[in-house]
């Protein structure tokens, strides 16, 4: 699968160049979590030299942030890494491509509209809220000029990263191994902090794999993330996170739980771990996701200190505390 950023969807649409840093900055992360992304979202050139504002291209606009990294990460991207169309263009004899009116056969929709003309798997990524609007899916592509059509190609499209986020995911092969779980994971929730140590642990790594286990794994760290995701940074709970607390770590039934106090005296030792962020620390944590198929579970620093961005993963395989 691959992307296609859409340049003719930077219309100068953002207000000023902060609200434009913080569109990008989402696709920056989404592009580190997501191999996928890093490798298969492709721009043109000629996309830094889009207006992002009235006044302003998109190069001058990063040019004028005063983080020196993301100034770094953004032209390293658009100037150098890419990937870029111009490098990977598909062949047409009949190279004319327009959305609407306007002619886009030398941008990333071009090709996108190339490649769905040619049956692969392909989708555009358009900023929203231009004088062109492009919140739509899919987009209608003509080939040809106007008078002589040789057709028409219907390209999907997306305009949030949710969304871009979501296909990457969705187009990544399901994991089979342990290891491929935690990577998965990994590009899945950016709220938790899963180290290599989950899945080089010998009590998990010696456990038969199991499709059953790593869709309930899944789903566990999807509520712990959303948890996450809806904390300020003094840690004050949203009101998803909130709901979280409420529907899954409350009740007989909870699907997260601590150990008795028993357990935790008796299986101390057990339930500690290397503190992935800090070498010299270890994290005792009886707080624990239950899946229930071959009593497996997920253990996770609890409560997460406030001023924490990310929640700590620290152990997925057989209950710890078996007598």
């Amino acid at each position: 699968m691959r992307w296609y950023v859409n340049d003719t969807s930077l219309q100068g649409q953002f207000i000023d160049g902060h609200q434009f840093e913080i569109m990008i900055r989402t696709i920056l992360s989404a592009r580190a979590r997501i191999e996928s992304l890093r490798t298969g979202l492709f721009t043109t050139r000629m996309l830094r030299d889009r207006p992002v504002t009235q006044t302003s291209l998109l190069r001058e606009t990063i040019q004028r942030s005063d983080d020196a990294d993301f100034r770094r990460a953004v032209l390293g991207w658009l100037d150098r890494s890419g990937p870029f169309v111009e490098d990977d263009r598909t062949t047409e004899a009949d190279d004319y491509f327009e959305y609407g009116d306007t002619d886009i056969t030398n941008t990333g929709l071009g090709e996108a509209a190339r490649r769905t003309k040619a049956r692969e798997p392909v989708a555009s990524f358009s900023f929203s809220g231009g004088r062109i609007p492009f919140e739509l899916t899919p987009l209608s592509i003509d080939h040809g000029i106007d008078g002589d059509r040789q057709g028409s190609y219907s390209v999907e499209n997306f305009w949030t990263v949710a969304q871009l986020t979501n296909s990457a995911l969705e187009s990544r092969v399901p994991a089979v191994t342990w290891k491929g779980l935690i990577e998965s994971a990994r590009e899945r929730f950016p709220f938790l902090l899963i180290p290599n140590s989950v899945y080089e642990n010998g009590l998990l790594a010696r456990e038969p794999f199991e499709a059953t286990i790593r869709d309930r794994t899944f789903a566990l760290l999807g509520y712990l993330n959303l948890y996450m995701s809806d904390r300020a940074p003094n840690g004050a709970e949203g009101r998803a996170a909130k709901s979280v607390i409420n529907n899954f770590f409350s009740g007989q039934r909870a699907l997260f739980s601590g150990e008795s106090l028993s357990n935790q005296a008796k299986f101390r030792e057990e339930l500690t771990f290397r503190d992935p962020a800090a070498a010299d620390r270890t994290i005792f944590a009886h707080w624990h996701g239950k899946i229930s198929y071959r009593m497996f579970r997920l253990h996770f620093e609890w409560p997460v200190p406030a001023s924490s961005s990310y929640l700590k993963i620290l152990y997925l395989g057989p209950k710890l505390t078996k007598s």
